[in-house]
Formats: structure tokens, sequence, C-alpha cells
């Protein structure tokens, strides 16, 4: 027979279960090298409850809710608040101008320490205003009942591109990522806002009850230690000499995060010619992914999904939507995935950029990044049809 956590479709539902089955273990941890602030399981369910009560006393279903909150353990709380209460969240990063005036949320969460300059910052951009929700100072709400929503509606957004996460493609990709770490306690070193930050630092602690500690190293942790890392990650030299047990991974945010760690995990990985061809073992070609960790799409650009989420291997005997990473790899014999790096342009993966630039403006259908001498990069862009953009904006 199933377990509650087994049957739970969502990361709110998840949380309820771990509460009732383990509510006085340690679930989270904040560690800054001196000091060590830990929530349990039954204290971030009351802290998430009173913060959904909160959201849905203002907010609508399905209406989009901004997270501007740097402290760990406080963002994980305002994320699984905006899904408890039915909503869409928006872990917003650096770009956050930009990702704040395109999806105009209906309200922002805060910290009470960062209230007033968030409003300062929301009072800055050329949009209506917004509410800001201080998550460290909500009232608690005992009998509030948690919001139906379906697996498969989008819980968040995940940024650069406004890649749409189902519920069920999280908590699907931490079910694919629990066997592929090892022992010890997990460690999260990205920042929760980040596609392996949800995953490491959100889901997987939910999924497999063990608590996660958030720390920049491990240098002063007891014990032995597990994390993933991307192998795009810029200190994966440096992480390799802190944290010993690093699992190097390949991430995608189209697939929620992780899609392997060597050998595939858990999904299908296919390498493709350009021509929509599989490849055999050993030959070089564009990776493709298949699995339920693969998100619904790019909001509100349904052209550019539909080439990137909605592909199909010519001849295949079992026809299946394939994502289309845009990166190179090669499987070996054994299955096992060598990515051969991102094509980069002026410095930047060209997915990036195109991702960026597909958001600049609606008249935008979709570019190419090219790159050209002296490291600049030169973008193609695909105008939609019967749309003029103002003179000098594109």
């Amino acid at each position: 027979m199933l377990t509650s956590s087994e049957r739970a479709t969502t990361l709110a539902t998840l949380l309820t279960a771990r509460a009732a089955a383990a509510g006085h273990e340690r679930a989270l941890s904040r560690w800054d090298g001196a000091e060590e602030v830990t929530v349990t399981w039954a204290e971030l369910d009351r802290r998430v409850t009173a913060v959904a009560a909160a959201l849905r006393r203002v907010t609508e279903p399905r209406q989009r809710a901004a997270i501007l909150v740097a402290d760990p353990l406080e963002h994980v709380v305002a994320f699984l608040g905006v899904l408890r209460a039915g909503l869409v969240a928006i872990p917003v990063g650096a770009d956050r101008a930009r990702v704040l005036a395109d999806e105009e949320p209906a309200i922002v969460l805060a910290t009470s320490a960062t209230v007033a300059g968030t409003r300062l910052f929301l009072s800055t951009l050329d949009t209506i205003g917004h509410r800001v929700l201080a998550v460290d100072a909500v009232p608690g709400a005992p009998d509030f009942p948690e919001a139906p929503v379906a697996a498969e509606d989008v819980a968040y957004l995940q940024y650069p591109g406004g890649v749409m996460v189902a519920h069920a493609n999280i908590v699907a990709n931490a079910r694919q990522a629990a066997p592929v770490l090892g022992p010890g306690t997990l460690v999260s070193r990205s920042p929760v806002g980040d596609p392996l930050g949800v995953l490491l630092g959100v889901a997987v602690p939910l999924v497999t009850g063990r608590p996660v500690v958030f720390a920049e190293r491990p240098d002063s942790l007891a014990g032995p230690v597990t994390t993933l890392v991307s192998t795009a990650d810029p200190e994966l030299g440096r992480l390799r000499e802190a944290f010993g047990p690093l699992r190097v991974c390949y991430s995608v945010p189209e697939a929620t995060a992780l899609v392997a760690c060597g050998h595939p995990a858990g999904q299908r990985v296919a390498i493709v010619d350009p021509g929509g061809r599989r490849l055999p073992a050993g030959e070089a070609g564009e990776i493709w992914v298949s699995g339920p960790n693969v998100a619904r799409g790019y909001w509100n650009r349904p052209e550019e999904s539909a080439r990137v989420f909605c592909a199909l291997i010519t001849g295949d005997d079992e026809p299946r939507w394939w994502l289309r990473t845009g990166d190179r790899g090669r499987l070996d014999e054994s299955g096992e995935l060598t990515v051969l790096g991102e094509d980069l342009v002026a410095g930047h993966p060209a997915r990036d950029l195109e991702a960026t630039t597909g958001e600049a403006h609606p008249a935008i259908r979709g570019s190419t990044a090219v790159a050209v001498r002296g490291e600049q990069a030169v973008l193609v862009v695909e105008l939609a049809a019967g749309v003029v953009p103002p003179r000098g904006e594109v």
C-alpha cells in the first residue's frame, strides 16, 4: 500500500504528509558558518499554511505571485505558501525588473526587513501597483483548507525563459533525483529560485524526507554531505575540492532541472541529427529529452513552445513528444551521456540569449543567436505575422 507521501502529487500535499508523519524532525537548516537556524516539518507546514491563508484573502487561484526573498528558509516558506494557495509562483532573480514588468504579478512576497525597499523598487516600474506581503509577519491559520490543484497545473515559472513547470513535473524530477544522490546530509548551495535550488532545496527533501542544509560551503558541517551541481557551473573546480562526494549533473530548466548524472535520471535521452533522426551510440548530435519531468512550455510563447517541447523523432516506432535542449552530446553503448558543452555566443549560452530576446517584445516570434568575430553576437529575429514593432524597439 502506498504511503500518503507516495500518493502525493504536489509539493504542498507532500508537506502535509511529512508534517503528519514526522513533524518534530528537522526539515530545513541555514548555515552561515557561525550559526545554524533549523525548521522542523511541523513548523514549516504551519508557516506555509499561514502564508497561503494570507494570500488567499487578497488573490484568486492561478494568479501569479512573485517571490523577492533572499533568505533561503523564508524563500521556501514563500514558495510553498504560494503553491498551497493555488497560485503560480515566480521566483525572481537578478533580472527582477524585466520579469516583474512582463508578468505583472498580483502580489509580491518579501520579508519584514525588505518590505520598504521592495515597495520603493516596485514604484520605479512602469506597471500598476503591486501588493506586498511579508511572509515572516503573517498570523497563523490552523483551519485553512488547502486549495485543490491538479498535478498538471502550472506550479511556477522558471526564468530565464518563463518555463512553465507543472506540479507533476517537479515531483517527478525529485523522484528521479532521489536515487542519484548519495548518503549524507543534503546540501544546497544554489539560490532557491534556480532550477537546481528548487529541486535540491525544496522538492527532494519533501519527496524523501531527508533534511537539507542551505550552505555555500560544507567545511563546518559534521559528517558526510551530498549535493548536485551543474556541468555548466563556473565554480565546478572549487566545488569539487570543497564538497568531496559531488554529483555533477546535466541540468536543463525546460526539463525542470536534472536530466542526467552520467546516465539519464529516470527519463529518456536521445541523440538526434539535424534532420530529426536518432543517432547510434558514440555519435554526437543534439540532446533530446522525454519524461514526466519535461515542463509544459514557455509562458505566453506558444510557437516557441511547440518548436522546443513538441519535437518528434523521425521513424520512431513509439511516437512521443521530445524536448529539444539545443545542447550537444553523445551516448555510449552503456547509455551514459557525455555533454559536449553548450554553444556559447559572446560568452553566453545561445539559448539564454534567444530566450531573453523572445521576451523583449510581443512582436518577436523567435530568434537565433550567432557568434561573429570579436566575441560579438548577432541575433536573427523572426517577427510575428501582422505585428509591426515601434521604430527603434527591435
